[in-house]
């Protein structure tokens, strides 16, 4: 589901996605269980058009502040849950979703579930989970009411309010500026990264491209950094395999910096790979990929190969969601941007503004080198796109969820990620991984025998048969 609340989750002991009918029935008569700022309950919604303007206002009362959970087929008492009576199943969850979508402007992300009785898969309860929204406020349109105009309705307490024309005016004003912040925060954290890359860069593999992947979430969470959540990192990292398709741990140190988790192996050497994990959710994800051969003098190219960008984007968006999603308690969408640079020195944020004598700026051929791209053949490694470039970016939104839970919504959002990337080069997409999120079997040269074994363990659709 696209929301994982914490509390609830520990409530019903279960998160949204595998709670049972016996979980949800075991809140009767549970006093933490109360209807709250996040969790409301129904017996059932009237028929007909004043049902579904309740069901319209209960869902943006929802997204319009904190997120939370309606529980349908359940009474309460007193906001106390009273008795499970569970519901008719059929036609419900597409009642809900209609009712969203036809009176909710915008319409906001809402997740219906149904949880059939063990007995009769007929009756049981409908769980409609309601991230918090980053395109708050949600008006409602309300036909069977007598104020059938525009409001906008917020949760609070175990109750809701409609907004006032200065609030209504305040949350369109946050809206607008979201995206300004998200922007300006996703630069913040990859510039971050491009620093303590520069400082640590390995001298001798002089130009040595860079790949950073960064993602920022739409709605920030909040991590307690502390010595136990220090620690708890710690286990974690010493058996993280960040990589897809590799056996052992990606990262050996780990370490604290200003807000952020650090993550890292292979400092100051080809092979170094850094993960800066921030306690608001957001994460850089910094790694070298290989140069497939040593730079010409006479050509100035550092020839990377696709298939590596791919893989290595892949394992970065499942290792940054996963961060922001079960770390940082984050919901919904996130941003993300992957850059590629013919060597971390190039990039504009680390070049000094003043001429310079130091390593490597002493050297007048530095501007000189440009990154271009091969991509596997069945018999050799072969030439790709039209242009070469020093530094590249792709952009794009995905889902927390699809990215942080292995399988094809990931394969999709790289493919659209990299695509765009690869697109400053000439090329209109990734031939690796399809629009449908299946893999190309014939495009991943060396990187096929691990990209199988993800493929097979995650289920993700295989198109053609393996040249190896």
């Amino acid at each position: 589901m696209l929301y994982s609340p914490r509390r609830l989750e520990a409530l019903l002991g279960n998160p949204l996605h595998l709670v049972t009918y016996e979980q949800i029935a075991g809140l009767v008569g549970n006093p933490d269980a109360r209807e709250a700022e996040d969790l409301d309950y129904k017996r059932l919604y009237p028929s007909g058009e004043e049902g579904k303007d309740d069901i319209a206002i209960d869902i943006a009362t929802f997204a319009n502040h904190l997120g939370g959970l309606i529980i349908i087929g359940m009474a309460e008492t007193r906001e106390i849950p009273s008795a499970a009576l569970g519901v008719e199943l059929a036609g419900l969850e597409n009642r809900i979703r209609q009712a969203g979508a036809s009176r909710i402007h915008p319409m906001p992300c809402f997740d219906p579930r149904p949880v059939p009785h063990p007995e009769d898969a007929s009756r049981g309860f409908l769980l409609v989970a309601i991230p918090p929204s980053a395109l708050a406020p949600h008006a409602v349109s309300v036909p069977a009411k007598k104020d059938s105009g525009l409001r906008w309705p917020r949760r609070h307490g175990a109750d809701k309010v409609w907004l006032s024309e200065s609030e209504i005016a305040a949350a369109y004003r946050r809206r607008v500026m979201a995206a300004t912040d998200q922007a300006a925060r996703m630069a913040e954290v990859e510039k971050n990264a491009l620093a303590t890359t520069a400082a640590t860069s390995a001298r001798s593999s002089y130009p040595l491209p860079l790949l950073v992947v960064t993602l920022v979430p739409d709605l920030p969470g909040d991590l307690l950094m502390d010595g136990y959540t220090v620690q708890a990192f710690r286990e974690r990292t010493a058996d993280d395999v960040a990589m897809i398709g590799a056996f052992t741990p990606t990262f050996h140190e780990v370490g604290v910096a200003h807000r952020r988790l650090i993550a890292e192996a292979g400092a100051e050497t080809p092979l170094a790979v850094r993960a800066e994990l921030y306690t608001d959710g957001s994460g850089t994800f910094s790694v070298h990929p290989q140069r497939l051969s040593p730079p010409s003098k006479e050509t100035y190219r550092v020839r990377v190969l696709d298939a590596e960008l791919v893989v290595r984007t892949a394992s970065a968006l499942r290792y940054l969601a996963r961060h922001a999603r079960d770390r940082a308690g984050v919901n919904g969408a996130a941003l993300l941007r992957v850059m590629l640079v013919a060597d971390t020195h190039l990039h504009p944020e680390v070049v000094p503004i003043a001429p310079s004598t130091k390593w490597p700026y002493d050297n007048p051929d530095i501007v000189r080198y440009r990154l271009t791209l091969n991509t596997p053949t069945a018999d050799e490694d072969q030439p790709l796109g039209t242009r070469l470039c020093r530094l590249a970016y792709g952009e794009s939104v995905a889902w927390l969820d699809d990215l942080a839970d292995d399988g094809q919504p990931l394969a999709r959002a790289t493919a659209h990620l990299v695509g765009d990337l690869l697109q400053t080069f000439g090329v209109p997409e990734n031939r690796q991984i399809r629009r449908d999120g299946s893999l190309n079997a014939q495009a991943w040269g060396p990187h096929w025998k691990a990209m199988k074994r993800w493929a097979e363990a995650t289920g993700v659709t295989v198109a053609g048969e393996s040249p190896l």
